[in-house]
């Protein structure tokens, strides 16, 4: 019998990069009734032409780049200005992933936009059978162009806080949002507070998928991060060990690590539902991705945590961190210190 544990680690990686590409990898949320909850929302089509979209898969390419665009906001708006967070989504993921997460940020008095990343979200223009992961190098460009155009905006700009603008995103999209705020090329200096989502160590996932950051450098800042993660995201965890990243930023920082969490529930869980064979959820792509191979932490039942629960610790914990910085809620930090005693399911480590 030939032994698979030379390889295994090579396995792992390639799975991740086939569950990037693959359909599973976003989970989109049925829209729910804005207006029930006063918050409204608009579509903006916002279009770039200074730079140009690559060829992919079979789109011929563009001369500019679109960024269809979802934005969340107080319907009853005579309380602003407003801080503004920009959402990225996962590897073919939508912009109504970030959707449960945007209206507990609007209902706080936060302003929410949400980007359809060209080249690796199912809902863009182009129309692709995957995300192209070579187009991610792009995407904290396309961040910086929507707060541009926000900004520029008859209609929302009087509403923005330009002063406190954050940055968030989700598993490809937690790298993205990385890379905008802690890389010397890609960094967007008006991002006063960053927080990535199961986006396990984005350096690690840039050298071993090829993203394009290896000449983005490295940002002597203190912009304040939190990391969310779960101690059992079998696929954020593959590409670098929880607070791998945290250890790497400066201060102020925070990482809260989700017990039995799983990678999909932190944005939905619609695409990876509970398991009748108590297996995790993260094991249904990657076993998609690896037919008959032995994938770590897929061996048996596991105990897994609530999808509405780790949904109410996510938002709890972006709310909390965002008052603190984006806000200088001094009740909010000292809230945002005691997360693990709130969460019993949770351990945070922080540096201030």
């Amino acid at each position: 019998m030939r032994s698979t544990t030379k390889h295994s680690g090579a396995r792992a990686l390639l799975a991740v990069a086939s569950l990037l590409l693959s359909p599973l990898a976003g989970c989109a949320l049925n829209p729910r009734d804005a207006a029930a909850s006063e918050i409204a929302m608009q579509r903006l089509d916002l279009v770039d032409t200074s730079r140009r979209t690559q060829t992919a898969f079979k789109f011929p390419g563009a001369p500019s780049r679109r960024l269809e665009t979802l934005v969340w906001y107080p319907a009853k708006h005579n309380a602003g200005p407003y801080p503004l967070i920009v959402f990225s989504h996962g590897a073919f993921g939508t912009p109504d992933n970030a959707q449960h997460i945007a209206e507990d940020l609007v209902s706080r008095g936060y302003i929410v936009a949400a980007p359809s990343f060209p080249l690796t979200s199912r809902t863009s223009h182009a129309q692709l059978p995957g995300a192209f992961l070579p187009d991610v190098r792009n995407q904290p460009a396309d961040v910086s162009f929507v707060i541009d155009q926000l900004l520029a905006s008859k209609a929302f700009g009087p509403l923005i806080d330009a002063g406190a603008i954050g940055s968030t995103g989700h598993s490809l999209g937690g790298v993205t949002s990385y890379f905008l705020s802690y890389a010397a090329r890609t960094r967007d200096p008006r991002i006063a507070a960053n927080a990535v989502i199961a986006g396990g160590d984005p350096v690690s996932a840039n050298t071993a998928f090829q993203l394009g950051f290896d000449d983005a450098g490295v940002a002597a800042v203190q912009t304040p991060v939190l990391f969310l993660s779960a101690d059992t995201d079998l696929i954020a965890n593959m590409s670098g060990a929880q607070f791998t990243a945290y250890s790497r930023l400066s201060a102020p920082k925070y990482e809260l690590s989700i017990r039995n969490g799983v990678h999909t529930f932190f944005v939905g869980g619609d695409d990876s539902p509970p398991r009748a064979d108590g297996k995790s959820p993260d094991c249904t792509p990657l076993e998609a991705s690896m037919p008959g191979a032995p994938i770590p932490g897929c061996e048996g039942p596991r105990e897994i945590i609530a999808v509405e629960r780790q949904q109410a610790i996510t938002r709890d914990a972006l709310g909390t961190f965002f008052d603190a910085y984006l806000k200088h809620d001094a009740g909010a930090l000292a809230r945002l210190r005691k997360l693990a005693g709130t969460h019993p399911e949770t351990e945070l480590r922080a540096v201030e």
